[in-house]
């Protein structure tokens, strides 16, 4: 497989690089809920004219059309700014769940909306906070006077702190399906939960809350809810790579600028091969991902679902590996919050646990591929 960049690609790169490193500086993890949303929609309507929340979306709709590719690079770049824009959710999971949707007229309704970032949903599915389960649910969806109402509570939901809409996850009469639910309504509660990045997830309260939907017919629901959840995973794969290069890169720096017995410790040998391992093993996450991007386009969900799982596995595992040598080379300041890397430290281990763990995805990897 060819992995270099082509021209549109290294252009689409460089202009994404170009402005989360021109917003990086704004960015405050400490920032209270309000003010972090706030500064986090007005940074991803800031993008939207980049044309980033259409990146996936076809052009009869209003998009630019690209592919899964071009959703890892986009998210490797914001990585290496640790953004905390929206757009795995906004950008990725969300054009996915509607365009794969059986139900045209929720389509119509807010795909267009999703492409000029006027519609960011965030999909509301984990029902615990110790273990990923997409088809663990318990909310339910019923129809009282000719309306669909939905009850039940949410955990962790990603981006769901600046969302405008929520796809719930829900059982109705005839099985799991997904249902879209407007942020600000009665009987919705919102409350913010601060992330180990220091980001900002949501914990869902629904009572009785009015409902649109399902996005799909019985048999299409889950099928469709999981390759969803599969483009996102690669797409945040994409933003841990970004994660890792840029701890290599403040790793080389440390071992160029710190002295030990009067050299750099970068000439040390023992540091030198526990760099170069570092560097090797984001390579192997790179391949790894990009194979899953390329993946994400066939038409067996099983071949789909084994390089997707393969893939978040490799980048949960290499990713840890990268962030660990980066510790030890850089000693105790290297975890110190005062110093870049904690921050980078803390995102690749929120990455890690997002849509599953390394233990969820080989058992997962394991499943899909003895049933072949």
């Amino acid at each position: 497989m060819n992995f270099d960049l082509s021209d549109d690609q290294r252009a689409l790169v460089d202009t994404v690089e170009r402005f989360a490193r021109s917003a990086a500086a704004k960015r405050q993890s400490t920032s209270p809920v309000g003010a972090a949303s706030e500064d986090a929609v007005l940074r991803w309507e800031q993008m939207v004219e980049l044309g980033v929340a259409a990146l996936l979306i076809g052009e009869n709709n209003g998009g630019v059309g690209l592919g899964a590719a071009e959703a890892v690079l986009v998210s490797e770049a914001l990585g290496q700014s640790l953004a905390q824009e929206p757009f795995v959710t906004a950008g990725v999971l969300a054009p996915k769940l509607l365009e794969l949707s059986t139900s045209d007229g929720l389509r119509e309704k807010y795909l267009r909306g999703v492409a000029e970032g006027r519609v960011r949903i965030a999909l509301a599915s984990d029902e615990s906070v110790h273990e990923f389960d997409l088809f663990s649910v318990s909310t339910r969806a019923e129809v009282q006077n000719d309306r669909i109402v939905v009850t039940g509570r949410k955990e962790l939901v990603v981006d769901g702190a600046m969302a405008t809409h929520f796809a719930i996850t829900a059982r109705d009469a005839n099985g799991l399906n997904l249902f879209l639910v407007a942020a600000v309504q009665p009987g919705v509660m919102v409350t913010p939960v601060r992330g180990l990045d220091g980001g900002w997830m949501a914990r869902i309260e629904l009572e009785c809350v009015e409902a649109e939907g399902p996005l799909f017919r019985e048999a299409a629901g889950l099928d469709g809810l999981e390759c969803a959840v599969d483009h996102a995973t690669v797409a945040i794969c994409g933003e841990a790579l970004g994660l890792m290069n840029r701890m290599i890169a403040l790793t080389a720096s440390y071992l160029q600028t710190r002295h030990q017995f009067g050299k750099a410790i970068g000439t040390f040998q023992a540091l030198q091969h526990r760099f170069a391992e570092m560097v090797t093993l984001a390579e192997q996450a790179r391949s790894g991902t990009l194979m899953a991007a390329a993946a994400l386009a066939s038409e067996d969900a099983e071949v789909r679902k084994a390089d997707v799982s393969a893939a978040k596995s490799l980048v949960g595992r290499n990713g840890r590996a990268v962030l660990e040598g980066a510790i030890q080379l850089h000693g105790g300041i290297g975890i110190t919050d005062e110093y870049e890397l904690s921050r980078y430290i803390r995102r690749m281990i929120e990455i890690e646990k997002t849509w599953g763990d390394v233990s969820y995805h080989e058992a997962r990897f394991a499943r899909v591929t003895d049933s072949r």
